[in-house]
C-alpha cells in the first residue's frame, strides 16, 4: 500500500528506549507541563519517542492528556495539533509489568495531510537512533499487537513507517533534481552571455560554482537522511542561481546585500500541498521575493512559559 493511498491517517507503533521524570501534567487543566511546574500536577513519564516528536513539531498546541497517567507514570495518552496536524499518543506496557522502560510502547495516530505526516514521520526516525518499529520484545510485541489491534501485525506495522518514510525521500529527490536541472539551465545562459552594465559574468561564475557545491551538499546531507540540512543546501542553491542568472542576476555596482533582497521563498518549494504536489523548475523564478530587513517574530516551540 502506497503512503499516497494511505488516506489521511497514519497509525504507527514504536519501541520506547528510554523515559526520565522530566514532566508533570497540570492536575487543573491536564496540561503537559515542566518537572518545575509550580502547581497541583502529577510527575509523568513520557518516554524517548515522544519527547522528541514533540519537539520536532512547528508551533504545536500544549499537548493535553486524555487519559492522564494514575499509579503507573509511564501508562497514559495524550494528544496535541500541530497546523494542519493533529497528534494522539498513547504509552502502554506490553512486557515486564510495566517495570522496564523497554517494556513500553507508544502508539502514534497522525492525521492530517501526507506531506506534514511522512515529514514528521521522516524527522523522528532520523532523530533516533534505533529503528522504531524494531521491537526488543518480539514475541510479546506481536500478542500486544494482534489484541490491540487485530487488523496489524509488526510488518504491516513496519510498512507504515517505511511509506512515510519513503515519501519524503521521493519528495527531497525530486527537488534536488530540480535545483540539478535548473543550475545546467543557468550555467548555460552565463556561457552565451557576456558582462554587460547590468550583470557580471565573472560574479556569476563565482555563484554557479556555489550553487553546485551545494547541489553536493544537498545529495549528501539527504543520503544521511538530514532533513534540515538539505534544505538550507537548497535554500543557498536558489539565491546563488539568482545571483547567476543574466536576467536577474549580479550587477557589476550591486552589492551583495542588495543582491540577498531578491532571495525567494523556499517553503513553497520543499513543501507539499494537497493541491499541487508536483515540483515545476520554473517556479524557481516565479516565486515572490522577500526583503531581508522585514522583522520576523521569534517563535517559542516550546509548550509551556515556565523557565527550567
Amino acid at each position: 500500500m502506497a503512503a499516497e493511498d494511505m488516506g489521511q491517517t497514519s497509525i504507527l507503533i514504536c519501541q520506547v528506549r528510554s523515559a526520565k521524570a522530566e514532566h508533570k501534567m497540570d492536575e487543573t487543566n491536564f496540561l503537559l507541563r515542566t518537572k518545575h511546574f509550580p502547581s497541583a500536577s502529577k510527575v509523568v513519564y513520557l518516554g524517548n519517542v515522544t519527547s522528541t516528536l514533540i519537539s520536532l513539531l512547528e508551533n504545536p498546541e500544549t499537548p493535553m492528556f486524555t487519559v492522564p497517567p494514575s499509579y503507573n507514570e509511564q501508562k497514559w495518552s495524550l494528544e496535541t495539533t500541530s497546523g494542519q496536524m493533529k497528534i494522539k499518543i498513547t504509552s502502554d506496557s506490553y512486557w515486564g509489568l510495566g517495570l522496564f522502560n523497554s517494556g513500553y510502547l507508544n502508539t502514534i495516530i497522525l492525521e492530517g495531510p501526507i506531506n506534514l505526516r511522512s515529514r514528521i514521520v521522516y524527522d523522528l526516525t532520523s532523530s533516533l537512533p534505533y529503528k522504531p518499529w524494531e521491537f526488543k520484545h518480539l514475541s510479546s510485541a506481536r500478542k500486544w499487537i494482534k489484541r490491540k489491534y487485530p487488523n496489524l501485525d509488526e510488518k504491516t506495522n513496519q510498512n507504515s513507517w517505511l511509506e512515510l518514510i519513503d515519501y519524503s525521500n521521493q519528495r527531497f529527490q525530486e527537488i534536488i533534481q530540480v535545483m540539478k536541472d535548473a543550475t545546467e539551465k543557468v550555467s548555460q545562459k552565463v556561457k552565451i552571455n557576456q558582462s554587460t552594465e547590468y550583470w557580471d559574468k565573472e560574479k556569476a561564475g563565482v555563484s554557479l560554482a556555489a550553487a553546485e557545491f551545494d547541489l553536493e551538499l544537498a545529495k549528501g546531507a539527504l543520503a544521511d537522511n538530514n532533513a534540515p540540512a538539505v534544505e538550507r543546501a537548497i535554500a543557498r542553491i536558489e539565491a546563488s542561481l539568482i545571483e547567476a542568472d543574466p536576467e536577474t542576476g549580479v550587477h557589476e555596482n550591486e552589492s551583495l546585500e542588495d543582491v540577498n533582497k531578491e532571495r525567494i521563498i523556499i517553503s513553497e518549494i520543499t513543501i507539499d500541498s494537497q493541491e499541487n504536489s508536483e515540483v515545476d523548475i520554473d517556479s524557481i523564478n516565479q516565486i515572490d521575493s522577500v526583503p531581508l530587513n522585514e522583522d520576523i517574530p521569534l517563535i517559542d516551540l516550546t509548550f509551556e512559559s515556565e523557565q527550567e
